[in-house]
């Protein structure tokens, strides 16, 4: 038996990061299970953040991987496959052909069809956790039922970027994102509203939605926080989820809007234009920017 191991390299990852560990994992497990291995994926830890900001350390702390995925659906989906699947090294057994760990680079030369099969097998089949993919199936039925023309952006601004990028670049970026958020708008003159996927405190949220009111004052702009105040019962329920779990509701909001813009850069951003890539949502619908070549073209191509 060869083992596949999910490994964070940096324990100050945030979900994006961790998934596409997992994504890696479960690809060189189907991988060498294709050419003749006896293989097992091992997931284990997962990390969140404890604040939005970063107030104070320790900024991440250890979870149950389960809260990011549904375990027992993905122990069945890789099982039609042929493949086992453990949470920790205590469960491996003899004969042990070796253990791989698995990060979030590619472990070797992958042809375009090995890409292709890997992005399909999770757009299709790879199962999120009930209770995220529950809040995030309640807010795009919802969204949709009053607005048939909306969109998600991705608007990533959170103050734990200052660990990060220094204060200055982090104003510059900010700024980016407002003029990168006002041109989606004006290139869609029809648009009657948008969902921000952000993590921003109350007041920071109302300074970036103020500004975008300047220029379009007719326009419908919410996140989760404020569609959840009219459910206090499902409010409360979310409040509940780690951040990283919130989180998750809104990648998977971005994933299943109609259009969805985001920032390349972005693992969140990109890994949600993959998996709309690989569900064949029409592709002018799915928009990063600013255009550029980097490594998640080169790590979890969109072919």
């Amino acid at each position: 038996m060869l083992y596949f191991e999910h490994t964070i390299i940096d324990t100050q990852e945030g979900l994006c990061n961790q998934l596409m560990s997992v994504i890696r994992t479960v690809g060189e497990a189907l991988f060498y299970r294709g050419i003749g291995f006896d293989t097992c994926v091992i997931l284990g830890k997962a990390y969140t953040r404890t604040s939005v900001n970063f107030d104070s350390p320790p900024f991440f702390a250890e979870i149950p991987i389960d809260l990011f995925i549904d375990m027992t659906d993905l122990t069945n989906v890789l099982n039609s496959v042929n493949i086992r699947l453990i949470r920790s090294r205590a469960e491996v057994v003899s004969p042990c052909q070796g253990i791989i760990e698995c990060w979030r680079p590619p472990l070797r030369d992958m042809s375009a069809v090995e890409h292709r099969i890997l992005g399909q097998f999770i757009a299709h089949h790879f199962p999120f956790a009930k209770q995220a993919l529950s809040f995030a199936h309640f807010l795009t039925h919802l969204i949709s039922s009053i607005h048939p023309k909306w969109e998600a952006i991705h608007y990533r601004v959170e103050n734990d970027l200052r660990v990060m990028i220094p204060s200055e670049v982090l104003d510059l970026h900010k700024n980016n994102q407002m003029q990168s958020t006002l041109t989606t708008i004006h290139n869609a003159p029809d648009l009657s509203a948008i969902y921000l996927a952000c993590g921003l405190q109350e007041q920071e949220y109302n300074d970036v939605v103020n500004q975008i009111k300047m220029y379009y004052p007719n326009l419908e702009v919410f996140n989760k926080r404020q569609i959840l105040k009219g459910f206090p019962e499902i409010e409360q329920q979310f409040n509940a989820l780690t951040l990283e779990e919130q989180a998750l509701v809104d990648w998977l909001v971005c994933q299943a809007a109609p259009s969805f813009s985001g920032w390349y850069n972005s693992s969140f951003s990109y890994l949600a234009a993959y998996l709309r890539h690989y569900r064949f949502i029409h592709p002018t619908t799915t928009k990063l920017g600013p255009e550029t070549t980097g490594v998640w073209d080169v790590w979890f191509p969109r072919i």
